[in-house]
């Protein structure tokens, strides 16, 4: 597929790559939009795509000052001093220019330098035009056996030096994975099993995972309007989390941290967090990151992880 001759035609599209775990050939998966829905080409392999937040206005947004990300991070730890909050994940918007950058080439380096992650490219006519290359499984389903993962905690990657990590670090990780772990078993969850927390590597970054794998017979559609939002995009409580970020938030978060889900058949599924990723215009690339906020969180630190990861996307975008 053509990525930029079909945006350039207005042709509704997603194409995605599924991480190494999932596919060792990393072979592209193409769907065209037919009838309100994302189809592969023998229609056997259901493309879902969901916001965080729904939205109707699709238009471009302002970049996030730096002194406005700052304020609400102290909001965000006030709301934390007075109990309401133990974690709430602050996000912004960052912007890189477009000149002669090629969709088709951005989405082919992003495949191949990490191999770690669910590379997308889509158009859509509704959400508009995304580019991403996100590591955070959010759900596999393979008969009655679930996989998830809690992921949380990030700074740069090194393999000249060992990697440790600070108390802040690891609390804002063992929020995510309490979280899951009490979820599906409200759920119904058995055998579970957990493995981690462990450096995980994911391009230039590294990030805490606990790798959790358990049974179920329940419908995974159920499980993950449990799940998602997971603190690890979101917060906690998540209802008051949800909350703070209607009353605090300056910009739309649109697809960045919504799902982007596969479903091969009546006993398979795969689902993504949508992170790491982008919206395309016609004179600049809309970066969505984010980062949580617990106690003992600073501001500078905090725009400085946003700035990692926004590094991510645009060393692709030179």
């Amino acid at each position: 597929m053509n990525i930029e001759s079909a945006i350039a035609k207005n042709e509704f599209f997603a194409i995605l790559v599924l991480p190494l775990e999932f596919d060792a050939r990393r072979s592209p998966i193409s769907f065209r939009y037919t009838n309100g829905r994302f189809v592969d080409s023998i229609q056997s392999t259901e493309l879902s795509i969901a916001p965080f937040h729904a939205y109707a206005n699709n238009s471009a947004q302002e970049e996030t000052p730096r002194e406005v990300h700052a304020l609400t991070i102290q909001s965000a730890l006030q709301a934390i001093e007075r109990g309401e909050l133990e974690k709430v994940v602050v996000s912004c918007i960052k912007h890189a220019p477009r000149k002669n950058q090629s969709p088709d080439s951005i989405f082919h380096r992003l495949t191949e330098h990490y191999p770690n992650t669910l590379v997308y490219a889509l158009h859509h006519p509704e959400f508009g035009t995304w580019i991403g290359a996100t590591p955070e499984l959010l759900l596999h389903k393979t008969g009655s056996h679930f996989h998830t993962v809690s992921l949380a905690g990030t700074q740069a990657y090194s393999d000249t030096r060992a990697i440790s990590w600070n108390d802040k670090l690891r609390r804002e990780q063992s929020l995510v994975t309490d979280f899951i772990v009490q979820t599906i078993t409200q759920w119904g969850a058995t055998d579970i099993d957990l493995n981690g927390p462990f450096t995980a590597q994911a391009g230039p970054l590294a990030h805490l995972k606990t790798d959790i794998r358990f049974s179920g017979t329940s419908d995974a559609k159920q499980l993950i309007a449990e799940l998602q939002p997971t603190p690890a995009v979101c917060g906690l409580p998540r209802q008051a989390a949800l909350n703070f970020l209607n009353a605090h938030s300056t910009t739309q978060r649109r697809l960045y941290a919504g799902t982007i889900g596969l479903k091969f058949n009546s006993r398979d599924e795969l689902h993504f967090v949508n992170l790491r990723c982008m919206q395309v215009f016609d004179d600049h690339f809309e970066l969505h990151v984010g980062g949580g906020i617990v106690a003992g969180s600073s501001p500078e630190e905090e725009w400085q992880e946003t700035e990692m990861k926004a590094d991510v996307l645009r060393r692709f975008l030179q």
